[in-house]
């Protein structure tokens, strides 16, 4: 036999199994880092699903809650706008009642009015007349007052001449007692 030790491979076969283990290594590393980045891509993809999904909800909940509160809104508009109608109604019906009333008191006053000309002219013209009487009166008022200055200077007059006929009277008186004196009146008889 042979006293050759008897070897693996010859060296050239050795360096092709170093690159091949090499080879190997680095198909394994890149595999692996192929695997990594894949799992982070995968990982990375679920969290954006994730986090897109939770977007998503809050858009959602966002979009519900705007719309509640457009509803909302919406209905607080809506019944504000029945208010601000029934307010307008009730304004015009109570405008409506204060022009029928200030309407009818215009024509109660326009009567009062026309039936205070009638009795206007109508006391203008008793004024008018009791005017024309009054002066009338005040004329006659005058005259009289006249004739009554007239009479209070006759009636002194009067007195006066009153006062000399009773001296007189009672001069003729005290002569006549004094004198006494007869007279026969005769005349014919008429038969």
């Amino acid at each position: 036999m042979n006293d050759e030790p008897v070897t693996s491979e010859p060296p050239r076969d050795r360096g092709r199994s170093v690159l091949n283990y090499f080879a190997v290594a680095v198909v394994a590393c890149v595999a692996g880092v192929l695997v990594e980045s894949q799992l982070a891509a995968q990982s990375a993809t679920q969290l954006a699903a994730s986090v897109k999904l939770a977007h998503d909800e809050e858009i959602k909940q966002a979009a519900a809650k705007a719309a509640a509160e457009k509803q909302a809104l919406t209905e607080s508009l809506a019944k504000e706008r029945e208010e601000h109608a029934k307010d307008i109604q009730s304004k015009d019906h109570s405008l409506a009642s204060v022009s029928r009333n200030a309407a009818g008191m215009r024509r109660d006053l326009e009567a009062s009015l026309s039936a205070a000309r009638s009795s206007g002219d109508a006391c203008t013209a008793r004024i008018t007349g009791i005017s024309q009487a009054l002066g009338g009166i005040f004329d006659s008022i005058g005259e009289v007052t006249g004739i009554a200055q007239d009479l209070g200077r006759e009636n002194q007059q009067l007195k006066e001449d009153n006062k000399s006929l009773a001296d007189k009277l009672a001069g003729w008186q005290k002569w006549n007692l004094e004198n006494s004196q007869r007279i026969t009146i005769t005349g014919k008889k008429s038969g």
